[in-house]
């Protein structure tokens, strides 16, 4: 039977396109499906990145619109620390930009673009058919693999039966633009980062400066409160910063904080939030998205090579990724789940303690965005950090549990 493709590639973000680029690049036949009318639009990312994910991409600094250098954490109880300001600990992208890039990239490597739903997916002896819209008229792909690399709700893992991640976190951002009175009290290389149990339950809310008076606000939760609730209560909270913010076009999404239990089957892999391969610290999913793209490429690669197809040959791309960025995906979960079970009152003495001349100088030093942990590990251990964080595993065990397991190198 001829088949239409080699790959079918569901999902034309960053995770879909570099697999598609890279499978092209290889000499594969490539079709990247992709539901909307303009790659990348609408945009449901605050488009905050470490420049290491530009390398990981391939892309120079055409997406950059504004460097960051450090962040403002505030809590609900009004303590407030600054930590970084001494390189450039990420940059703010034009994600549209960013995603066409990838797709052109993509095309031109070989990979053909096709403006379609994807409805469906069924296996079929020894390939895979894809159902699928466009305009309203339905047709069928046929192609060796499939990858699903689209998003939190994807269809490729539902209609394949394969289980979805646990826990979520709902958000809600807005693009908007400030007030020359507002940005005077700003400093535009530095985030804002505002935390606690009533403010964001959950999670956390965020204001992003991308130059001149563009900023990028939002909020999220994990369920208990609606995040327009909670976007309401911290702009109430903080209205120094809030007050003069116009908003200019408001966008919602929802973040997996798990990974999937698997994120491959009989001629399917998942990557990106599909697979739940987003940064459980902070939401991010753009470096880890990269990442496991380029080694479920190498997977698939091998998998034409050997003529292997099934779960077991696949389960290769598992092993690798998690060997790459599980472990911090991880250890990142853990932490999340231990400062969760703070109370207020020890976040705020924690913040105290960041203010220590030596807690600044550790977290200037090992600050990274992509991989949280090595500082977050080494602040643990610090001697200001110790007593309060010693105050939470005596009376939560459970809590402490998850600072243990953060340690441990698997």
């Amino acid at each position: 039977m001829q088949l239409d493709c080699d790959v079918a590639v569901v999902g034309a973000g960053p995770a879909g396109s570099r697999t598609a680029r890279d499978l092209a690049r290889a000499g594969l036949r490539v079709r990247l499906l992709e539901e909307h009318r303009a790659v990348g639009v609408p945009s449901h990312c605050s488009g905050l990145i470490s420049p290491r994910t530009l390398r990981e991409a391939e892309i120079g600094e055409e997406a950059v619109i504004h460097r960051l250098t450090g962040a403002f954490i505030h809590t609900q109880e009004g303590g407030e620390v600054a930590l970084g300001g001494s390189a450039t600990r990420a940059v703010a992208i034009d994600r549209v930009a960013w995603d066409q890039t990838l797709c052109e990239q993509a095309q031109a490597a070989g990979a053909e673009l096709v403006r379609a739903r994807m409805t469906r997916v069924e296996r079929e002896n020894n390939h895979v058919r894809l159902t699928a819209q466009t305009d309203g008229r339905d047709w069928t792909l046929t192609a060796r693999m499939v990858i699903g690399a689209d998003g939190t709700h994807s269809r490729v893992a539902r209609t394949l039966g394969l289980p979805r991640p646990a826990e979520y976190a709902y958000n809600l951002g807005i693009e908007g633009r400030i007030s020359p009175d507002a940005r005077a009290k700003w400093r535009d290389d530095y985030v804002h980062v505002f935390v606690g149990h009533d403010l964001a339950p959950g999670w956390f809310g965020w204001i992003i400066p991308v130059g001149g008076e563009i900023v990028r606000v939002g909020i999220g939760t994990t369920g208990a409160v609606k995040p327009i609730v909670a976007y309401r209560r911290m702009a109430e909270a903080y209205p120094e910063l809030f007050a003069g913010l116009e908003p200019i076009r408001m966008y919602g999404g929802t973040i997996p904080l798990s990974f999937a239990p698997r994120s491959y089957s009989d001629r399917a892999l998942l990557v990106g939030d599909a697979a739940g391969q987003v940064k459980p610290f902070s939401g991010g999913g753009i470096y880890t998205s990269l990442v496991a793209a380029r080694l479920a490429a190498v997977t698939v690669r091998e998998a034409f090579e050997r003529d292997a197809f099934g779960a077991k040959s696949l389960a290769a791309y598992e092993r690798r990724w998690k060997r790459e960025i599980g472990r911090e995906l991880r250890k990142s979960r853990h932490l999340r789940h231990f400062g969760l079970a703070m109370s207020s009152a020890q976040i705020e003495r924690l913040v105290r303690a960041l203010r220590s001349p030596g807690l600044q100088a550790l977290t200037d030093q090992h600050a990274d965005i992509d991989y949280p942990s090595k500082v977050l590990l080494r602040l643990a251990r610090s001697l200001p950090a110790l007593a309060t964080l010693g105050a939470v595993t005596v009376r939560r065990p459970r809590a402490a549990l998850n600072l243990v397991r953060a340690h441990l190198p698997v």
